[in-house]
């Protein structure tokens, strides 16, 4: 943050730091910690954090998403997917207790993907039977595309300004 929390504290913010899932209002929870059981998601190799040890890869254990129920399933808003969208999913199925996934938006972080990691991802999508997703930045064009192809008119770039509506 670009700001000492201290200060920030001061001002009336509330930090809560945990890696347990948090239910933030009855329909709005966080996924908690993405634990990694896909065999074809991994963290960036790449991405790096500096703490008292030096530099090391960073596991971005901190990654999460946020979980809101709906009627018609869950809607998932993703970051960036450091630990894998399908990752991302399956957590928040199970932290949410609900197997219906209507609508994913965000970040899936595909944009170094390899073609065998896309093809998995894309099968995993289609086997959680994602009604919706709608991906932005760190998905890169190429497999933006190549979702756009596999879910046809379920697909939608997730651009500043999109407008979604989640009718129960």
């Amino acid at each position: 943050m670009p700001h000492v929390r201290e200060a920030l504290e001061s001002l009336g913010a509330a930090f809560v730091s945990t890696s347990e899932p948090a239910r933030i209002s009855k329909r709005i929870l966080t996924t908690g910690e993405i634990p990694l059981d896909t065999a074809y998601e991994a963290v960036d190799p790449e991405l790096y954090v500096r703490d008292e040890e030096g530099i090391r890869p960073d596991p971005m254990a901190d990654d999460l998403a946020l979980i809101i129920t709906t009627d018609l399933g869950l809607v998932v808003v993703l970051g960036c997917a450091h630990r894998g969208v399908v990752n991302t999913l399956l957590q928040a199925q199970s932290v949410a207790n609900e197997d219906r996934i209507h609508t994913v938006i965000g970040g899936t972080h595909l944009m170094k993907a390899s073609e065998g990691q896309l093809k998995a991802t894309i099968k995993g999508l289609k086997a959680l039977d994602v009604a919706r997703i709608g991906v932005s930045h760190c998905t890169g064009l190429p497999a933006a595309v190549k979702l756009s192809k596999a879910f046809g008119d379920r697909f939608f770039f997730n651009n500043a300004g999109t407008r979604i509506t989640i009718e129960d």
